[in-house]
C-alpha cells in the first residue's frame, strides 16, 4: 500500500527541471544539493577558481543549489563499491579532480572519465567535448592549490558541477547532455534480471536494492542486509521484487516529501510525511496543524480559521470538496541497519479533520494571554521531559498515532506529565529566580485531554465551583491558600507550592490538616485576609474529610483544579483593577 500510494504520487507530480526543481525528477535522474561549480571553456580550461554556491544560514548548515542530475540506484547505495561507482558528469570532488584532501583517488578519477567517455560516445555537444577535454588534461595534483579546496572536500562541501562559460545552466542540464544519458539508460536496463513485481504481479526488470533516503548516513526503506532475513536462495531486492520502474517512481516521490518545506514534519526522532490522493491544500493545512510554525503570521491566520472551522464540524470552503479523498501519513525514523516505519495512515479527509477536531477539543482549556495560541505535537511533548533529548520516541510516535487514528492517549502521556509536575514544584527561573509555574496551560491542558478520551470523565474548560470530587475540591483548596500566603508574606524564597505540591496531590491527609492551621496566621497578617476566608471555606463545606493517598486520575484532577483555581483569582483581581480604573478615569472627567 505503501509502494502503490507513493507511485500514484509520482504519476501526479510535475515533472522537475532546469530551471524549476521544485517536482519529481524523470526516471534515471535525482534532484542533489551541488555545492560548487567549476566553470570551462569550450577548450575544458577552468576559468578562474570554482565557485562556492552554497549560502551559509548558520555554523555547519548551508542552503544549497538544487540541480535534476544524472543519477541511478548504484550510485544513491554506493559504499564499499564507490570508487568504481561515479555519477555521470557531477558528482563529488574526488571523481571531478582525483584528490580528496592531500590523498590521490585515482580510482575515482578514472572511473568518473570513463563513464563519461563511454556515455558522450561521439558526441559534438560543447558542453559534452569541453567537460572531456578537461578531464583529459587535469592535473589532480593541482586540486591543492584551488581556493576552496578543503570546503570541497569536507562534509559540507556536496556536488562539484560543470559550467561551460556564458551558459546559464550547468552541463549536465543541457538537454543534449540529459538525452546522451537517457539513450545509455535504455541500453542499461537490459541487464536487470526479469521477475514479477509484488506490485501489480506482472513480469518486469527487477530493482535488486532499493534506493536509500537520507537520515544521517542514509537506510533503506526495504533492506536485507543479513543472510538470515533471505528466503529460498534468493538474494537482496529479490526477497521482496519490485520493479525498477516502480522503485525510482516511490523513491523520487518519497525524497520529494523528505525535502518539501509543507509536506514534511519532524516530531521528535520521526520524520513524517504526508499528501492527499490528489492535490489538495489539506497539504498545506495538516503539517501547520501538526507542527505550526509561531512566527509564520500568514500561515498562522490560515491555520487559526481552519482550526474555527474544524471545531465547529465544518470543512474551510477549499476542503468541503475533498472530504472523500484518501490522505497518506508515514512516519519513518532511522536504525542502524534501514528505516524504521513509525507509523502508516489512511484515512479520508473527512475523517482526519473528525479526528483533529476531536483532539483539539479535549485539550481546549481557557488560558491566560501569556500562553501560546496554537501548538502542535512537539509542544505537548516537550512537557513530558526535562529536555528535549530525553523525550521518549516510544511516545512521540504513540502520541502522533493517538491523534490521527483518534484512539486513546498513551497513559505515558499522562504519566510523565504528572511526573514533570512533581519535578517543577519548586523550579526557579534561571535569569530572575522567581518560581515557574509546575501546572502551566499545556500541563493541565494535557491531562485533561487524557481524562476525557480515555477515561470518558466530563472536565471543565474553566473553573466550575459546582463540582464535587474530593480531587477537585483539594486542587482549588491548595490554590486559594497559596494565594493567602502570597498575600501575607509577598514573594518569598519557598511557597507552600515549592514545599507541598507532590505530597498534597498524592497523600493530602498527611499535609491538608498542616496547611489549613499555617493559613490562619496567613489570613490575619493579610489586607484582604477575608477574601481567602472566605474562599477555604466555601471548598470546606463540601469535603467530608482528606484521603489518605489520591489514585494517578485524582493527581490529574488536582492539578487542573489547582491550574483552574489560580486563573480564577487572576482574572478576579484582573476585572477589579480594571473597574477601579475606569472609575478613577469617570472621575477624572
Amino acid at each position: 500500500m505503501i509502494f502503490q500510494s507513493l507511485v500514484e504520487l509520482y504519476d501526479r507530480l510535475p515533472q522537475a527541471n532546469f530551471p524549476d526543481t521544485d517536482g519529481v525528477p524523470p526516471f534515471g535522474f535525482n534532484v542533489e544539493d551541488i555545492g560548487f561549480e567549476v566553470i570551462i571553456d569550450r577548450d575544458g580550461r577552468m576559468v578562474g577558481q570554482p565557485e562556492d554556491l552554497r549560502v551559509k544560514v548558520k555554523a555547519n548548515t548551508y542552503d544549497f543549489r538544487k540541480s535534476v542530475v544524472p543519477y541511478t540506484n548504484e550510485v544513491n547505495v554506493r559504499s564499499s563499491g564507490a570508487a568504481t561507482t561515479p555519477n555521470f558528469m557531477v558528482d563529488k570532488a574526488d571523481y571531478i579532480f582525483g584528490m580528496s584532501g592531500n590523498a590521490r583517488k585515482k580510482v575515482h578519477h578514472d572511473s568518473f572519465k570513463k563513464l563519461v567517455d563511454e556515455v558522450c560516445g561521439d558526441s559534438n555537444d560543447d558542453g559534452a567535448v569541453a567537460v572531456r577535454q578537461f578531464l583529459d588534461q587535469w592535473k589532480p595534483e593541482k586540486s591543492v592549490e584551488l581556493r576552496d579546496w578543503k570546503e570541497m572536500c569536507g562534509i559540507h562541501g556536496k556536488w562539484v558541477a560543470f559550467r561551460l562559460q556564458g551558459d546559464r545552466c550547468f552541463v549536465h542540464e543541457r538537454p543534449a547532455v540529459q538525452k546522451l544519458w537517457q539513450e545509455f539508460l535504455v541500453q542499461e536496463q537490459k541487464k536487470y534480471p526479469h521477475g514479477v513485481s509484488f506490485l501489480d504481479g506482472a513480469i518486469h526488470p527487477i530493482q535488486l536494492q532499493y534506493a536509500q533516503f537520507k537520515f544521517g548516513s542514509g537506510a533503506s526503506l526495504v533492506s536485507f542486509n543479513e543472510a538470515a532475513y533471505e528466503s529460498y536462495g534468493k538474494k537482496r531486492g529479490e526477497n521482496a521484487p519490485i520493479s525498477v520502474e516502480a522503485e525510482f517512481k516511490s523513491a523520487a516521490a518519497l525524497k520529494y516529501l523528505l525535502r518539501s518545506r509543507t509536506q514534511r514534519i519532524k516530531i521528535g526522532d520521526a520524520t513524517t510525511v504526508f499528501w492527499a490522493e490528489r492535490a489538495s491544500p489539506v497539504e498545506t493545512f495538516f503539517g501547520q496543524v501538526m507542527s505550526p510554525a509561531q512566527d509564520d503570521a500568514a500561515a498562522a491566520e490560515q491555520v487559526r480559521a481552519f482550526l474555527k472551522a474544524v471545531r465547529a464540524g465544518s470543512l474551510p470552503n477549499e476542503l468541503e470538496a475533498d472530504r472523500e479523498i484518501n490522505f497518506y501519513i508515514l512516519g519513518l525514523a532511522q536504525n542502524k541497519a534501514r528505516l524504521v516505519l513509525r507509523f502508516w495512515y489512511v484515512c479520508s479527509v473527512g475523517t482526519l479533520m473528525d479526528h483533529l477536531r476531536d483532539h483539539f477539543n479535549n485539550l481546549d482549556m481557557k488560558c491566560s494571554d501569556q500562553n501560546i495560541e496554537r501548538f502542535g505535537v512537539w509542544h505537548l511533548l516537550k512537557e513530558t521531559a526535562r529536555e528535549t533529548k530525553d523525550i521518549s520516541p516510544v511516545l512521540t510516535s504513540a502520541l502522533t498515532r493517538s491523534i490521527l487514528t483518534g484512539e486513546r492517549y498513551p497513559l505515558s502521556l499522562f504519566q510523565a506529565v504528572i511526573g514533570r509536575i512533581r519535578a517543577d514544584q519548586s523550579k526557579k527561573h534561571p535569569n530572575t529566580g522567581k518560581a515557574v509555574p509546575n501546572v502551566n496551560y499545556l500541563r493541565a491542558a494535557i491531562l485533561k485531554a487524557v481524562l476525557q478520551r480515555n477515561f470518558n470523565k466530563e472536565v471543565p474548560m474553566s473553573l466550575d465551583p459546582e463540582r464535587r470530587e474530593t480531587a477537585y475540591l483539594l486542587g482549588r483548596l491548595f490554590a486559594v491558600l497559596e494565594k493567602a500566603q502570597r498575600d501575607a508574606l509577598g514573594e518569598v524564597k519557598a511557597t507552600i507550592k515549592d514545599r507541598f505540591f507532590s505530597a498534597a496531590s498524592t497523600t493530602p491527609a498527611s499535609v491538608f490538616p498542616r496547611l489549613l492551621r499555617l493559613s490562619q496566621h496567613h489570613i490575619e497578617k493579610a489586607e484582604y485576609g477575608h477574601v481567602s476566608d472566605r474562599r477555604i471555606a466555601e471548598i470546606l463545606e463540601h469535603l467530608d474529610s482528606f484521603p489518605t493517598n489520591m489514585s494517578l486520575q485524582d493527581q490529574g484532577l488536582f492539578a487542573i483544579a489547582y491550574y483552574q483555581q489560580k486563573n480564577a483569582i487572576e482574572r478576579e483581581i484582573s476585572d477589579a483593577a480594571a473597574k477601579k480604573k475606569a472609575k478613577e478615569t469617570e472621575g477624572g472627567k
